[in-house]
């Protein structure tokens, strides 16, 4: 679950306009589109965005659509050919912006980073041009994320801190905290790590979001593992997963007990870990989290040798 991410994208698809929609028709497979890419249904996104372009090719809103929806499925070629359709056909510094940053999106998940980062800081250069402090953090996050792709963490770090500067609720300070605090932990600053990803935590817990609280509590518990802090990790890590049971959240429980068998593996403690490990493996097949399982059975795999 890559919260920070999700957050990002729902930013924008917030922002993308509909004015375009000729009919109810079209307004409707616009809206369909969008909430497919919300939940990850990229092909069936794509077909409502060629829904919309078989009646309007000049579409705007269908083009960006349909430019995440090749992005989500590894399409990159396809996915900047309308991306960059509909920066053509902006009219306004907001549409660029949009355009612009779901344009870096795809060529930060093709790696081709240099791109990105122009895309980022073309967007980022009219967000400050129109004083639009949403997306200049927005962008600037973007543009740390892609540096620490490229595993330059000093650069990205003061991406993040500028960023930071601007977040203007709970959420969007825990999630700025939370960037900062895995930036120190990679710089291996774990002092610095700690103290911000503990700023997320409280922030998080300020703003109300059981999701979010619980992946920056989980985070706290990784980085104190990160820094040996192997008694503060297994508290933090405890509490979280006692109150993922009482949320009746089966899968930040899985979670916590795979955080907490990272530790004990640190901590030399293979046994315990193990059984926690087969206990997460347990929960993810009975909620279907393909994706957790997958990183559980490789930690199970890696005891083995």
């Amino acid at each position: 679950m890559k919260l920070q991410h999700t957050f990002v994208i729902t930013l924008i698809i917030l922002c993308v306009p509909l004015a375009q929609a000729a009919d109810d028709d079209i307004q409707s497979s616009i809206d369909s589109c969008n909430k497919a890419i919300a939940a990850g249904d990229a092909f069936q996104a794509l077909a409502y965005a060629e829904r919309v372009l078989k009646q309007d090719k000049s579409n705007r809103s269908a083009l960006l659509c349909k430019g995440r929806a090749h992005g989500a499925t590894g399409q990159y070629k396809e996915a900047l050919a309308a991306l960059e359709a509909a920066e053509k056909l902006s009219a306004t510094p907001l549409e660029h912006m949009v355009a612009l940053t779901l344009t870096g999106n795809v060529y930060r998940s093709a790696k081709q980073f240099p791109e990105a980062l122009d895309s980022y800081r073309k967007s980022l250069a009219l967000a400050r041009t129109g004083k639009d402090k949403r997306f200049e953090r927005i962008n600037l996050n973007q543009i740390g994320d892609t540096l620490m792709d490229k595993n330059e963490p000093d650069p990205a770090l003061e991406s993040y801190l500028a960023g930071g500067k601007l977040a203007n609720n709970g959420n969007e300070h825990g999630d700025s905290y939370a960037r900062i605090a895995s930036t120190y932990n990679r710089l291996a600053q774990h002092d610095k790590a700690i103290e911000f990803q503990i700023k997320a935590v409280l922030a998080e817990e300020g703003a109300g979001d059981f999701d979010h609280y619980a992946n920056a509590k989980l985070e706290l518990g990784r980085i104190y593992t990160a820094a040996k802090e192997f008694p503060n990790a297994e508290k933090t890590l405890d509490k979280i997963i006692a109150t993922s049971k009482q949320e009746g959240s089966a899968y930040w429980e899985a979670k916590g007990d795979y955080y907490l068998a990272l530790a004990k593996v640190a901590n030399g403690q293979p046994q315990p870990a193990r059984a926690l490990l087969n206990d997460a493996q347990r929960i993810c097949k009975e909620i279907g989290a393909l994706e957790l399982g997958d990183q559980i059975a490789q930690a199970l795999q890696n005891l083995s040798h």
